[in-house]
């Protein structure tokens, strides 16, 4: 992909050559050229990883992207660990940085999209890369939750009433238990990120209908889907 890319980059620099050569370019030829090639130095190849909870999704993205480190960076213990969709890439502009958006903002009309261009709304985590403790203590903060109750998991969108399933994960005060995070950005430069490689990292298919925005936004708009099963366990 990244080869491809590149082909094209300099295909299209050798046809304005050309065109300049020949005098006739122009500045509205020019701005479409520096259209082109933006789109292209921005242009990504998202695949997003699907599971059920504690499947080994959160596992394998570690072994990937973090074994270097020697410990698991992204959390993947038992149980369900990756609360909020979380985008794993590399934008060569800003520092190794995690940006989260807060949860209060699924009350707004806006999508994460929408919110991609407000960077006054994330709150942005500093990384450093050359410390793997510290990469720990930072990644810690997507699976982190709060509860809140019934009325302000609807205001979200994040309770359904028919869902049989949704009154068990009430508990002994009538509260839910919901990601302290809408969307988290994680900005890392790995060598297939800096290819132009983007991860989408989904919490469990179990949760996948409290998640509109992951079934009508960010997985169709992926380019490739891996759905993750695990050998000791069936699907259902």
């Amino acid at each position: 992909y990244s080869t491809w890319r590149k082909g094209v980059v300099a295909s299209l620099e050798r046809y304005r050559a050309w065109v300049n050569d020949a005098e006739l370019s122009d500045p509205a030829c020019e701005k479409r050229f520096q259209r082109v090639f933006g789109r292209l130095a921005d242009d990504k190849l998202s695949i997003a990883f699907v599971a059920e909870f504690s499947r080994g999704k959160s596992e394998l993205i570690n072994s990937i992207f973090f074994a270097d480190y020697g410990q698991r960076i992204l959390p993947s213990s038992a149980g369900r660990t990756t609360m909020c969709p979380t985008e794993l890439l590399w934008d060569a502009s800003i520092a190794p940085c995690i940006r989260l958006l807060p949860i209060e903002t699924r009350a707004e009309s806006l999508s994460t999209s929408d919110y991609k261009a407000r960077t006054g709304d994330w709150t942005i985590l500093p990384l450093n890369i050359e410390s793997g403790d510290g990469m720990l203590e930072a990644f810690q903060q997507v699976s982190l939750t709060k509860f809140v109750s019934v009325d302000e998991a609807k205001r979200y969108g994040l309770y359904d009433e028919e869902d049989p399933d949704i009154s068990l994960s009430l508990n002994e005060e009538g509260l839910i238990e919901i990601s302290l995070w809408r969307h988290a950005i994680i900005n890392f430069p790995h060598p297939l990120l800096k290819e132009g490689l983007v991860i989408l990292d989904t919490p469990g298919l179990n949760a996948i209908g409290t998640e509109p925005e992951l079934t009508l936004n960010l997985i169709p708009n992926a380019h490739a889907v891996l759905f993750i099963l695990a050998a000791d366990s069936g699907v259902t």
